[in-house]
């Protein structure tokens, strides 16, 4: 049936060529004939309101029918809503066609589009070394659905709009469609279907290799560079078009300078639903020049398995199985499902990542890492495997290269040797809970966690601080005060210290604390780092808690030096990235103490008493007398500071 329509059709066409082209309107402009007829309701391939594509003949002339009306009729949307549908599969590439550079309107590309275009199940092969897609923008009422487009070779190197193997901009609607081969541009946002997404994508595959490969504020994505709202004319400013990717694979790599996602490079006031990856994504730089004439103007590399940057919008049920990686060497983040997810108000939920695939500083993410066997049962039913969040886990080794951390230079003394609910050392006394146990697991840091069965996934790292901060007297204010502002400037003065932190750092995140030490009973000042806006809450959502450590630098003060951070204790919970208890942070805090431990002597106070309190045997009191070296043993002083023996402080 198609090869007698074929046939038909070529007897119209040869028909009206030998009528002296009266039927096909040649125009006298300097080449053989002019191709369009005067209408397109005049070609052959026009039937019931739809123009039937049987070859690249056939798909030029389309493209110069829509080309033609758009000039002539440039704010007219019917004019470009002439419905087309592939009849075969058409090779540019290799099928005889007409010579483009001899005609205003027939191009490859169709300037704007508002019909409905079916592939049909067929497939396009675009010609090698072109410039662009198949549309440059599809408009709000346009629709491209079951079509396969396969290009060589497309390279777009201008700094305009975005380019992508179907559109360069959609504004309305791409379904069950399949991209192959390979695009690339060259200072704008790059795409596997569309370089720019402000309409809907649904069911769709990009098998496409996808490369951004120049410096600036743009990225690669392997089914839309960017996915963003703008409202046009007519169109109402309080409810907006939101822009959507729905149900999209993407299997092809995935290149950028500094931002790359599986699905989409940049995605902000818009939604990906139920999206996959399963391509390698990879940036080339650790930082993104976005104003390369400004070297001081970067942002950090972002490189994500669906995708690389987040703004405002809902990212939900996706899933990652492609290797996400930084080229050049250094301490910036990969994410397995999408970066920045803590600077804007959005959701991100449900969605699980292949174990291992995402590698670099840590990742602040709700999001589950499974095994191959997990994520098989979670492609088949989401509910079958939790999707719990649990992609970061803290790692001595990560900690020594990022902080840099070094030794802690302390003897543990025989008074707590082997035990583990005390470490005693020259420098301190540091006592657990209930339930839990102190160990030196490094040279590098002690490591508290739960002892036997003990119910509790925190962990507290005992830290010696990167070369130590003894500079605070200039962070204090005008009073001699440790406050928020002054508190931030430490926190920024630990290299590498982003790196226990989701996200950029805030001067809110910075808690100045005064803590009563359970052994010394004095107040101790505490700097204790962790999310506490509105922003990080509505990221991670009730369900699920905080995506956060808590940092807690214990500040010690002399006449001599003045303040000083020596110490950082990191608190983190086991097997994910959620933050642990605030209320189990301060108890921890509490039993850290300064050697020598001193305490306040209050009215009413004796030796006797202080040794009950300690040791529980209060005719220990001479031991007491004799640390402090009190002749009077009856004569103590409201305000006096006497020394605690270390003995009585490894206690039992």
């Amino acid at each position: 049936m198609r090869l007698w329509r074929r046939i038909v059709v070529g007897c119209v066409m040869a028909i009206g060529i030998l009528a002296g082209g009266m039927a096909l309107g040649f125009q006298d402009l300097g080449r053989e004939t002019d191709p369009l007829c005067a209408s397109i309701e005049e070609d052959p391939c026009f039937s019931d309101g739809v123009f039937e594509i049987f070859c690249a003949k056939d798909y030029l002339r389309f493209a110069g029918y829509m080309n033609r009306a758009r000039k002539e009729n440039p704010v007219d949307e019917e004019a470009v809503a002439v419905d087309g549908r592939l009849m075969a599969d058409v090779n540019l590439e290799t099928e005889e066609r007409y010579a483009l550079e001899n005609h205003p309107y027939i191009r490859l590309a169709i300037l704007s589009y508002s019909g409905t275009f079916d592939g049909n199940g067929h497939q396009i092969t675009w010609v090698s070394e072109a410039g662009n897609g198949m549309f440059v923008c599809l408009e709000r009422d346009g629709v491209v659905r079951d079509l396969v487009f396969e290009a060589p070779s497309l390279i777009w190197d201008m700094d305009e709009y975005g380019v992508g193997m179907l559109c360069m901009v959609n504004y309305g609607k791409i379904e069950n469609c399949e991209t192959r081969g390979r695009v690339e541009g060259t200072a704008c946002y790059v795409g596997g279907l569309a370089g720019v997404n402000r309409g809907f994508i649904v069911d769709c595959v990009n098998r496409a290799e996808v490369v951004v490969d120049s410096l600036g504020d743009y990225g690669a994505g392997g089914i839309a560079g960017l996915s963003k709202c703008k409202v046009l004319e007519g169109e109402s400013e309080e409810e907006p078009i939101v822009p959507e990717i729905r149900g999209c694979v993407n299997y092809g790599s995935i290149r950028g300078t500094w931002e790359a996602g599986g699905v989409c490079a940049y995605n902000d006031c818009a939604n990906i639903y139920e999206c996959g990856n399963e391509g390698e994504v990879s940036v080339r730089y650790q930082k993104g020049y976005i104003y390369p004439e400004e070297p001081e103007w970067y942002e950090r590399a972002m490189a994500a398995g669906i995708c690389g940057r987040m703004g405002r919008n809902n990212l939900e049920y996706c899933y990652n199985k492609g290797r996400i990686s930084i080229l050049e060497e250094g301490v910036e983040d990969t994410y397995a499902i999408a970066g920045g997810t803590l600077f804007w108000t959005h959701t991100v939920e449900g969605c699980v990542s292949l174990k291992g695939t995402a590698k670099g500083a840590m990742r602040h993410e709700s999001v589950a890492e499974l095994t191959e066997d997990e994520l098989k049962l979670w492609l088949t039913d989401h509910r079958s495997v939790s999707d719990r969040g649990n992609n970061w886990e803290f790692d001595l080794e990560e900690a020594r290269e990022k902080l840099p951390l070094i030794p802690l230079g302390v003897t543990e003394s025989r008074l707590t040797a082997g035990r583990g609910e005390a470490f005693l050392c020259e420098e301190f006394c540091l006592r657990s809970e209930k339930g839990y146990a102190i160990k030196r697991v490094s040279p590098y840091a002690l490591c508290i966690e739960k002892d036997g069965d003990w119910d509790s996934s925190l962990q507290v790292w005992v830290m010696r601080a990167p070369g130590g901060l003894t500079d605070i007297e200039a962070y204090l204010d005008e009073h001699g005060n440790f406050v928020k502002d002054t508190g931030h400037q430490v926190w920024l003065g630990i290299e590498g210290a982003h790196w226990l932190h989701p996200g950029q750092s805030y001067k809110d995140d910075v808690h100045v604390k005064t803590v009563i030490c359970e052994q010394s009973g004095q107040p101790e000042t505490w700097l204790v780092h962790y999310r506490d806006d509105m922003l990080a809450r509505a990221a991670v959502g009730d369900a699920y808690g905080m995506i956060d450590n808590v940092v807690a630098l214990p500040l010690q003060y002399s006449d001599v030096s003045g303040y000083e951070a020596e110490w950082l204790l990191l608190f983190t919970n086991q097997g994910d990235n959620y933050r642990p208890s605030l209320y189990e942070v301060d108890e921890f805090l509490k039993n850290f103490t300064w050697l020598p431990c001193r305490r306040r002597v209050e009215q009413g106070d004796c030796l006797y008493k202080f040794a009950t309190e300690y040791t529980g045997d209060g005719n220990r009191y001479p031991e007491l007398a004799a640390v402090n070296g009190l002749e009077n043993q009856e004569l103590l002083i409201p305000g006096q500071m006497l020394r605690i023996p270390e003995e009585w402080l490894a206690l039992e």
